[in-house]
């Protein structure tokens, strides 16, 4: 009854694409010329970029391994690039590190890894909202890591360790056979989306996507999860929940070897969510490669596939980052197969960030790629599809050309090269006749009824279209720098506009003129940060725009820093260029090597704007930043710092005096008596010790190691806000008796579970920080999740001194723990745990003879006690309770 039943619905389904079809052909002749997308079709709150309305009708940004910050921050301009929709990497808890494809062996359903948590994504969302930019979160959900034939391995979720949850099958080996690609595993065992309990958990993490804002789900392995006709109501209960969906399907769903490609199971795919044409888009994408031209139109398409729940792509991070066949192409050949594909009617495009690692071993998380898409063609490309949201189209060919002729303008992209005169079909006679400027290339074209003239400009790509009439505009020059006088020169200028203000660090807006100047800094201390923030309006929309700018020492030394803690390179090489030559010969010059992994050198004279590529050695093609044919990050006259997670901020290198400690004196009326507590220090948050006593790393002394912390270090460094006594000892993290950017660094790394100094969340008294005195620990206190009490009391020979080791599946660090000999907290632990017992003098290490009694791994029993009962060989013998 049940394949009566999808009969049935797979030939409406086909009879009602057939019927689309058909009256695409009868209409595709008409000469009626429409016009341009209508205002209700683009974003409201976005009308100055002009982006689509809705998920499905603007092209995707793919910002592959990018965090969410980092796409946070480049929100401006993938507006200004007309991308409707950015795309994030997995989101899911894992356990592996480093390597990308650790994104896609998820250990649950939990929001969280080196991308970004939960509070990460929802401001992602909420900034994105100002722009109208949409966020489409991808989701695994047809797999998961540690499991394997009924034993648990890794870090699984607890809640899924239930075989129910699994097909427990084996691995696929008739990839042909549709029941064994949707129920085998496919590298990772296989989930049972048949399952309801396991469908409530998949859809519990996609309702947390769209509490925190998200607009869309890209299901990675879609074609490996059954359709409800073959008993899987996972589809349909997706398509209920109210966000865009889109599936990844790479070839037929009935095999790689379905030369018929099987249109009924992809139709029924379409129903629910929207579906990739990776047949089509290869095989643009291959022409190009190949320089030829394919009559080739669409593959789904032109199976009863509507457009609208197609997405194309010119390469995905699949044909990359897997050694793929797009891997070695230029991004100019992926630029023309993108302006293709991504011109298109109904359907979007997906354009990939590419990583600047070619190599598929190489390729690690939580690293920006290239901004490549911010080039003029695929801007142009973007703008296009905006703009004809709604009109129809032509996909035709002529003179080595492929031409996209749309209802108000066209696409015309060169199978080979650039820069030549070329004459094409208007296709249909859609595009209407007269004159058009290029976007791309600036030039003049001129269509009529059944041809489109033009010359095609380098890139081998014309977009023409009536382009909307510009918005405002305002701007800062010079923008966000640095500056050695006492007072910096701004002038603020503004376009298409009838109107400009500006504030200064949030004070009142005032007005100006189209250029006039305006000047800051005057009388403000070295580190000094100044926020401008212009905006201009037409009467219907106003364009604001920010920039900052640091008041530094002229006679500070100029210096380039390097985070190498995620490459992990040998040694480290700094080639300085700028319009004076190079400073040396390639690679450069070796950086010196600090604490903590971090590699500085210092700027000549004469180089203090010129740019810096980092490198581990001569020959190297892919340990380099930035990659091959990139041009080298710009100083702009700061001491920079290149952060582990790619950032390129300005770093302040001058270590301020340590202000003297004041004498006690008599409390006034401001200041509260010792007995009082101040608004920023109250009583109940206070370490339960006398005397003065502070956290080694709490520099906002609110008893905790947090990020606020690194920022308060930064803060006092930058002269915004002074720390003094208790918060100027505790911002010593790395206990090296001065106060630098080593030690916000340190207590980055030290959130971040990476080696960093043992001390940072342990409790000193007035002294030195290299004798601590430890404050008592009361037994009755309870644990927190991620704390361990150690009770030695039974323990003979007691240390001075205790450590933990601890680790999940990556690096481990040190934790120093904190109170008595024989009573011991230590907080802030990962999964696993080995007690190790020393004095101060030793350094802590596995292979210099120092360490010697330690426990087994303990694997750990957070927030409850582990009991010593003595010492036994190298080990201690010990009981949880």
């Amino acid at each position: 009854m049940k394949k009566r039943i999808l009969a049935i619905i797979l030939s409406i389904c086909l009879i009602i694409a057939s019927i689309a079809a058909i009256n695409f052909t009868a209409t595709a002749a008409k000469q009626t010329a429409v016009p341009v997308a209508a205002e209700s079709d683009l974003q409201d709150t976005a009308a100055s970029y002009g982006l689509a309305k809705k998920v499905e009708d603007g092209n995707i940004l793919h910002c592959f391994n990018w965090t969410l910050n980092q796409i946070k921050e480049e929100l401006p301009n993938i507006a200004a690039a007309g991308f409707t929709s950015v795309q994030t990497s997995p989101l899911q808890n894992h356990t592996g590190w480093g390597g990308w494809y650790w994104l896609y062996q998820p250990t649950s359903f939990n929001i969280g890894n080196e991308i970004g948590s939960y509070n990460d994504l929802k401001s992602l969302c909420s900034e994105a909202d100002k722009y109208g930019i949409k966020v489409i979160v991808d989701v695994v959900a047809n797999h998961m890591a540690g499991y394997n034939d009924g034993t648990w391995s890794g870090d699984l979720d607890g809640s899924m360790r239930n075989s129910d949850y699994f097909h427990n099958m084996g691995g696929c080996d008739n990839w042909d056979n549709r029941y064994d690609v949707t129920h085998k595993n496919i590298g990772m065992p296989d989930l049972n989306t048949e399952n309801y309990e396991v469908q409530n958990k998949i859809l519990g993490l996609v309702s947390s996507y769209k509490s925190a804002g998200v607009d869309g789900i890209r299901w990675d392995a879609a074609k490996h999860i059954g359709l409800p006709s073959e008993g899987c109501e996972l589809w349909r209960r997706v398509s209920e929940m109210g966000l865009y969906n889109y599936g990844e399907i790479l070839d037929s769903p009935a095999g790689s070897s379905d030369a018929g490609y099987n249109s009924n199971l992809m139709c029924e795919y379409s129903s629910f969510i929207g579906v990739t044409d990776a047949t089509f888009s290869g095989t643009i994408t291959g022409a190009i490669r190949d320089n030829k031209v394919t009559d080739s139109t669409g593959n789904w398409i032109n199976r009863g596939v509507s457009a609208s729940r197609v997405v194309y792509w010119a390469e995905s991070h699949d044909t990359f980052c897997n050694n793929g066949w797009t891997n070695g192409l230029s991004e100019y050949v992926i630029d023309k197969a993108y302006a293709i594909v991504g011109a298109r009617a109904y359907s979007q495009s997906l354009y990939l960030s590419r990583p600047y690692e070619h190599n598929h071993e190489s390729i690690s998380t939580a690293k920006k790629g290239s901004t490549h898409y911010t080039s003029k063609q695929v801007a142009a490309v973007n703008h296009f599809h905006n703009a004809m949201v709604g009109t129809r189209e032509v996909f035709t060919t002529g003179s080595g050309c492929y031409v996209i002729c749309r209802e108000g303008g066209a696409v015309i992209v060169a199978a080979s090269g650039g820069d030549f005169d070329v004459t094409v079909p208007n296709g249909g006679g859609i595009v209407q006749q007269g004159t058009y400027t290029d976007e791309v290339a600036g030039g003049t074209w001129t269509v009529d009824a059944s041809s489109i003239r033009g010359h095609l400009g380098g890139p081998g790509i014309a977009v023409i279209y009536n382009q909307p009439a510009a918005g405002p505009s305002v701007s800062a020059n010079p923008g966000t720098t640095t500056y050695k006088t006492d007072t910096l020169s701004v002038t603020l200028s503004y376009s298409n506009a009838t109107s400009g203000s500006y504030s200064i660090d949030g004070g009142s807006y005032k007005s100006f003129s189209n250029g006039q100047k305006i000047t800051i800094g005057a009388g403000k201390s070295y580190g000094t940060v100044t926020t401008l923030t212009v905006k201009a309006s037409n009467g219907s929309v106003t364009e604001q725009q920010s920039y900052t700018y640091t008041k530094v020492d002229p006679n500070a030394v100029q210096t380039v820093w390097f985070d190498n803690s995620s490459y992990n390179w040998s040694r480290v090489y700094c080639y300085l260029y700028g319009d004076n030559g190079s400073v040396s010969d390639w690679p450069g010059v070796e950086m010196r090597k600090t604490s903590d992994n971090l590699y500085y050198y210092e700027i000549p004279r004469g180089y203090e704007n010129g740019r810096v590529l980092f490198t581990e050695d001569r020959d190297s093609s892919d340990h380099r930043y930035p990659g091959a044919d990139q041009p080298g990050l710009e100083l702009n006259g700061n001491s920079m710092m290149f952060g582990r997670d790619h950032s390129w901020t300005t770093y302040t290198d001058t270590t301020p005096t340590q202000p003297t400690q004041p004498t006690p004196t008599q409390p006034t009326p401001t200041q509260p008596t010792p007995t009082q507590p101040t608004p920023t220090q109250p009583p109940q948050t206070d370490p339960p010790v006398t005397g003065e006593s502070y956290m080694i790393g709490d520099a906002d002394q609110d008893n905790n190691i947090t990020i606020l912390d690194a920022t308060a270090i930064q803060r006092h460094l930058a002269s915004i806000r002074k720390l003094t006594g208790k918060a100027l000892k505790a911002a010593d993290a790395d206990s090296d008796k001065q106060v630098s950017v080593l030690d916000a660094t340190a207590i980055q790394r030290y959130l971040t579970k990476l080696k960093t100094s043992p001390y940072i969340g342990s409790y000193v008294g007035s002294g030195d920080p290299e004798t601590p005195t430890e404050p008592p620990v009361d037994p009755t206190t309870p644990l927190s999740s991620n704390s361990v009490r150690l009770d030695a009391s039974a323990t003979s020979a007691l240390p001075e001194v205790w450590y933990a080791w601890t680790w999940n599946d990556g690096e481990g660090r040190w934790v120093k723990g904190s109170g008595s000999a024989s009573s011991v907290i230590f907080t802030n632990l990962d999964s696993h745990i080995i007690f190790v017992r020393a004095n101060p003098d030793m350094e802590i290490g596995w292979n210099n003879g120092s360490v010697w009694n330690q426990t087994g791994d303990l694997n750990t029993q957070l927030g409850k006690t582990f009991t010593t009962t003595g010492w036994s060989a190298n080990r201690i013998n010990g009981d949880w309770n």
